[in-house]
């Protein structure tokens, strides 16, 4: 297994971490540390899996509660996982659609968080 390099883009006041490759439960820390660094100083946070390769239940954990810790600081943690991707279909299994919010494209994040900026 690969360790993941978790790249964060800032992109209209809000964080973007980038996930390539594998997550797991060897990398699940690393990605919490990232997201957790980069979401405070932003009022949204959006996780861009789309070119993770694989997300298991060990990977999953973390986005829930990430989700939890980001929702008490008073930023809004979104996550892109293309429809046909292992990320998404981890995530349909798990029942983690609605928490966080889940978008086919970092394009249609960008927009739903844009539209959605004052709500």
């Amino acid at each position: 297994m690969t360790s993941a390099r978790f790249v964060i883009r800032s992109s209209a006041g809000h964080a973007e971490p980038a996930v390539p490759g594998e997550i797991d439960a060897a990398n699940t820390a690393e990605l919490h540390d990232a997201v957790s660094r980069a979401g405070p100083e932003h009022g949204v946070c959006v996780i861009d899996l789309t070119r993770a390769t694989c997300l298991d239940s060990a990977g999953i954990n973390p986005l829930f509660r990430l989700h939890r810790e980001l929702t008490r600081a008073g930023v809004r943690l979104h996550v892109v996982a293309p429809t046909g991707s292992c990320p998404r279909y981890a995530l349909n299994v798990a029942r983690a659609h609605d928490i966080p919010q889940v978008h086919d494209g970092l394009a249609a994040a960008r927009t739903y968080v844009d539209d959605h900026a004052t709500t």
